[in-house]
């Protein structure tokens, strides 16, 4: 018997790790509830990934499999449910976030040689998009090139029928928690995410090019709550994508090859998870004001753009990539928040939270040395108002004192231009004693 230990890979289709395992003959499916992980995470992720783990236990079920579920570090559980059910051989996709690598290592200490790792999480597996000289890449348009030039992977169908396993009489297969969650949740399991998916391709893949950027985030495609936990297969996403074809298609691959780039950012640089990709921008004078945090993460900072992000992502775990760019935008460039800070703070809201994405999208926009994202860009969250969200409904909805309107509805929290030039001020500063001065 073998057993394959589900992590971000919560699906039965294109999962290398299950093909594998099945390849090698019967199989039982495994996943560990890791204190490590839950206990330092919110109520609405606990209960979406809960939710999912049980969507897979029917789908092994409806197939004539087994899941099994267990609590507690997984080098301890999974020597333990080895000995208990005599398995061959544990298969499992690789991860690659700096908790994930410490876990792995220590899964393999205590299972020497009975690990095999797959690839499975990404498109393209962190570390594997290398510059010529073999080195990684740091700017995506260079990353982008490659990643969009290399063989695509092979799909993989999932199993019809689980081949029959004998589990010892009266075994105990585990318990899924339940929690209510703080907020409305998707549906879950593989196949809403697959249905998902196909009203997606169909009804706004097409003008995807043209209303991604909005602020309602009425264009974009609400998949990355499934791919966070690896429900929906991005490879299979890609090629569906693909094959629809246009170039609203083109720009929405783009965006997971954005999150291949995250992942092979943190695989390469861990201390992103706390330090600025580029050292220097430490040196910025953080704020350290709780009220003025409170204010930025409760969504009452006066600035009608900001507040609604904030407040949206509070009541539903989401906010699109350009709301995103802006709270980070404020939060690093003009309130002067320490980022780290932020950054985890507004994770733990985001249903879709995951580690890679979030710190680059968070270095990327607060201008801390990922890409190209100079930073002396500084957005004016008056203009983002007007030119994503142009009527105000959408600012309407969220805060409803602005009446819709883009200026600030009661006296803000920070005086925007004297913070963009407190900010210039600073950045130019550190730029300057580095030897890299100021361009525009």
């Amino acid at each position: 018997m073998n057993l394959v230990w589900h992590r971000a890979d919560l699906r039965l289709h294109d999962n290398p790790a299950l093909s594998e395992a099945l390849k090698a003959g019967p199989a039982v499916g495994l996943v560990v509830f890791d204190p490590n992980i839950l206990q330092n995470t919110t109520p609405r992720r606990r209960a979406w990934f809960y939710q999912n783990v049980a969507a897979l236990r029917e789908g092994y079920m409806r197939r004539g499999g087994s899941l099994l579920v267990r609590t507690g570090l997984p080098w301890e559980v999974l020597p333990r449910v080895v000995g208990e059910l005599g398995v061959k051989g544990v298969f499992a996709v690789r991860n690659s976030t700096p908790y994930a690598r410490f876990r792995d290592r220590k899964v393999q200490e205590a299972l020497p040689g009975r690990v095999r790792w797959l690839e499975g999480q990404y498109i393209h597996e962190p570390g594997s998009i290398l510059k010529p000289d073999g080195g990684p890449y740091t700017v995506f348009t260079p990353f982008s090139k490659r990643w969009w030039a290399a063989q695509a992977p092979v799909l993989l169908e999932a199993p019809p029928r689980f081949p029959g396993t004998t589990l010892p009489p009266e075994y105990d297969l585990g318990t899924t928690p339940e929690e209510a969650p703080d907020i409305p949740l998707p549906p879950a399991g593989e196949e809403a995410a697959l249905g998902a998916l196909e009203v997606f391709l169909r009804d706004k893949l097409p003008h995807y090019h043209q209303t991604r950027d909005g602020l309602a985030g009425e264009g974009v495609s609400r998949l990355s709550y499934y791919f966070t936990l690896g429900v929906l297969s991005p490879r299979l996403a890609a090629r569906r994508a693909l094959e629809v074809g246009g170039e609203g298609a083109r720009k929405w691959v783009n965006e997971l090859c954005w999150r291949d780039f995250s992942g092979d950012l943190l695989y390469h640089r861990p201390q992103m998870l706390n330090s600025a990709f580029d050292p220097r921008w430490d040196d910025l004078p953080w704020n350290d004001d709780r009220d003025l945090f409170a204010a930025w993460l409760q969504g009452y900072t006066g600035i009608p753009v900001v507040d609604a992000c904030m407040r949206e992502l509070r009541a539903t775990g989401f906010l699109s990539n350009r709301g995103r760019m802006v709270v980070a935008q404020f939060a690093v460039k003009l309130a002067l928040l320490p980022w780290q800070q932020c950054e985890r703070a507004f994770r733990d809201l985001l249903l879709d939270g995951d580690n890679a994405s979030n710190l680059q999208g968070w270095h990327w926009a607060g201008g801390l040395g990922v890409d190209a994202a100079p930073y002396f860009r500084v957005f004016n969250l008056i203009t983002q108002a007007e030119t994503h969200d142009p009527g105000g409904a959408w600012l309407r909805r969220w805060v409803p004192e602005s009446d819709g309107r883009p200026y600030p509805y009661k006296t803000p929290v920070l005086d925007l231009e004297l913070a963009r030039k407190r900010y210039l001020a600073a950045a130019e500063k550190i730029a300057k004693k580095a030897g890299a001065g100021i361009s525009s």
